[in-house]
């Protein structure tokens, strides 16, 4: 069971699986989206529409508040973090769930042939696990 596919957990998830944000859209902005929609990340994409990378929680904390930027001013361009790791929809849960261990994620990108096709969280592939049987409350 834990072998199966991230990309069947995506088909699962309610709510959207996708949401992004343009490159200047402010810290205001993606938050409001991430809050809105309950999400703990969005994509975000440059003037081309081309995924230019992901914010996330994190990111808000790190680049955000502790560096005392101005929310409604700061555009995503200047806090995303760049380069996401992706990984396939046929990677199976358990490998992507190590990937996110091994590196300190807590978001993880899938995508079909370099096309985004949604974001699983920790917290996504945890619920998972217990709810197929991996872990058992005692």
């Amino acid at each position: 069971m834990i072998d199966r596919p991230v990309g069947e957990l995506l088909k699962g998830k309610s709510g959207p699986n996708l949401l992004s944000v343009a490159a200047t859209a402010t810290v205001m902005e993606a938050v409001a989206l991430m809050d809105e929609k309950s999400l703990g990340s969005v994509l975000v994409r440059d003037a081309s529409g081309a995924m230019a990378g992901i914010f996330t929680e994190r990111d808000l904390m790190r680049r955000v508040v502790r560096q005392g930027r101005d929310p409604k001013t700061t555009p995503m361009s200047a806090v995303m973090s760049p380069d996401v790791r992706h990984m396939p929809p046929t990677e199976s849960m358990v490998e992507v769930l190590r990937v996110m261990i091994e590196h300190g994620y807590r978001h993880m990108l899938i995508a079909d042939g370099g096309k985004p096709v949604g974001v699983v969280s920790i917290r996504d592939l945890m619920n998972a696990m217990v709810a197929i049987g991996v872990w058992k409350a005692s």
